[in-house]
């Protein structure tokens, strides 16, 4: 996977310190209702086409681009379904470097483009039926099923607390 400048110019400073990155992912269903989904080169993992903002980029602008280089599927946003973060989207890439990622989900869809591997962060790509889905974190079946049930709201985890672990 190659690092952004941005983040190779961080890294100097700080070496492999957790840092915290903002990252974008799709969800993309087709006119005949199946999910676009990509397979990792990493890891070998079905997940859903994303990645991180570049400095100053627009989180939309940033889903259109990260769904173009990773799927050759050209997308139109359409609503923010979802946004992460926490413990729970730590990561700790192969070199080393550590990361809190802060994800936000959009439900897009397809404009043109038939499904490849479009760079070398892909193994394979493509549309799956929703009742056949391969195996795969169930925090991406979540944000399927939030894109599939077209509930204008946003999803989000939160504990009602203040600040100091006071209870609100």
């Amino acid at each position: 996977m190659p690092i952004s400048e941005y983040v190779r110019q961080l890294r100097e400073k700080v070496g492999q310190t957790p840092i915290l990155l903002v990252g974008v992912a799709g969800v993309v269903i087709n006119e005949a209702g199946e999910v676009l989904l990509q397979r990792r080169s990493d890891n070998g993992e079905w997940v859903l086409p994303g990645g991180a903002l570049d400095p100053g980029e627009e989180p939309a602008e940033a889903v259109v681009r990260e769904v173009w280089e990773e799927t050759a599927v050209l997308v139109q946003p359409e609503r923010v379904i979802a946004v992460y973060g926490g413990e729970d989207l730590f990561v700790r890439y192969p070199n080393g470097d550590q990361a809190y990622i802060v994800s936000i989900t959009f439900a897009c869809r397809p404009l043109h483009g038939e499904p490849r591997v479009n760079d070398d962060e892909s193994l394979e790509v493509r549309y799956f039926p929703l009742d056949q889905l391969p195996p795969m974190s169930e925090r991406h079946r979540v944000r399927i099923r939030l894109a599939v049930q077209n509930n204008p709201s946003c999803h989000f985890r939160y504990t009602p607390k203040l600040s100091g672990g006071i209870q609100a």
